[in-house]
């Protein structure tokens, strides 16, 4: 496994995540097949910028993809991280956007603090320029969103949020960091339970009060951003999920990631066929079926 760490990723600490990613594709099935067919809805997915083996790569979990070919039955389109993106371009193309996490933080200057690389990161400043200057124009064309994780924080930084670093200190049954683990299921064990807002967007679509989420988050919301209402509360009081209040169509961040465990877990199952849902209205909307019928 050591070896494998150091010749595939040269990344910081993200090594040790490629490693049991690589590690999870030999030992275990992606999903259910692709749903996907012609004239399917499209979902972009914000990609990582990462160097492997000292090459500069626009990278995407398969865990992200299976999802949204699977069981969302969109094609899953990478947007890839280039600072120089032309926004609307992407957006342009799509009938919903998937801001799913990734290997670093955000850069904590996008939210007005300071940053220390050895505390703080890795950070992927690339991502934090296309993702940031996409999500606010995703949502005012009502295009269907989910966020998970890193996304949710992004989500947040973009609307004029701020994160905040939890305590290195924490016994790891109190974190909301990575645990200890030797797989990728154990990585991403349900595991912290969360309090749901009383007929908010997660109540009525999981049909419960309270969920057991995974989490892999080691930056907690601080200050959420005007506009995001808080959906989901962990026990410590941390906000672990929030909808856009006035959006005109699904706008979801959670800390957790439902995408993982959509194939075997209700909940996820659930918050996962909202979003598709969703982009399937969106695809069938009379100027979107005229779009996609000229392209």
């Amino acid at each position: 496994m050591a070896e494998l760490k150091a010749a595939v990723h040269e990344y910081g600490s993200a090594a040790d995540a490629v490693a049991f990613g690589l590690e999870q594709r030999r030992c275990r099935r992606s999903g259910d097949q692709w749903k996907v067919r012609r004239g399917s809805p499209v979902v972009g997915i914000i990609s990582d910028s990462i160097v492997a083996r000292g090459e500069q790569l626009y990278s995407v979990s398969q865990i992200a993809i299976n999802t949204i070919g699977a069981i969302a039955e969109a094609v899953p389109l990478v947007l890839p991280t280039a600072p120089a993106a032309d926004i609307d371009a992407y957006l342009d193309s799509l009938n919903g956007i998937f801001v799913a996490g990734g290997q670093t933080n955000i850069h904590p200057s996008r939210y007005g603090r300071m940053s220390d690389e050895a505390q703080d990161g890795p950070f992927d400043e690339f991502r934090d320029e296309v993702a940031l200057r996409l999500i606010p124009r995703a949502l005012a064309r009502g295009i269907p969103a989910l966020f998970t994780c890193r996304g949710f924080q992004e989500l947040n930084v973009a609307l004029g949020g701020t994160l905040k670093k939890e305590p290195d200190e924490l016994p790891e049954n109190q974190r909301h960091g990575t645990p200890e683990a030797d797989s990728e299921d154990s990585r991403y064990q349900l595991r912290q339970k969360v309090t749901l807002r009383k007929n908010g967007i997660l109540q009525r679509t999981c049909g419960t009060d309270t969920l057991t989420v995974n989490s892999l988050h080691s930056f907690l919301i601080d200050d959420l951003a005007p506009g995001l209402i808080a959906e989901a509360v962990a026990e410590d009081g941390s906000i672990e999920a929030a909808n856009v209040e006035h959006a005109s169509a699904f706008a979801l961040g959670t800390m957790f990631h439902p995408e993982y465990w959509a194939t075997s877990d209700h909940s996820s199952a659930r918050i996962i066929s909202a979003f598709a849902e969703a982009v399937r209205l969106h695809a069938a909307a009379p100027k979107n079926r005229a779009k996609a019928g000229h392209a």
